[in-house]
């Protein structure tokens, strides 16, 4: 698992976290992310009313929905990109 962020136990073998792509199309995809997490967490923070969003818990979901879509959206286009590759 901790393989595809790079971190092997000394054998090079395995394949790294983005190893084969140019470092544009990693800046392309960084700030497509980040664009994702900002569209997610505004959709959500329009779409939850605000009375709710007076309530700590139901404040950060917008926040936390917006991580875990950008960090996904991250991992299905580095394993589609390394699946180019091969």
């Amino acid at each position: 698992m901790l393989s595809w962020l790079g971190i092997t136990n000394g054998n090079q073998t395995e394949r790294q976290f983005f190893g084969n792509v140019k470092k544009k199309t990693k800046l392309v995809i960084l700030i497509t992310a980040l664009l994702a997490l900002y569209g997610v967490k505004s959709l959500f923070t329009y779409l939850i009313p605000t009375s709710y969003l007076a309530d700590p818990i139901v404040a950060v979901l917008p926040g936390i929905v917006g991580v875990l879509v950008s960090l996904l959206y991250v991992l299905v286009v580095e394993r589609l990109l390394q699946e180019k590759v091969r």
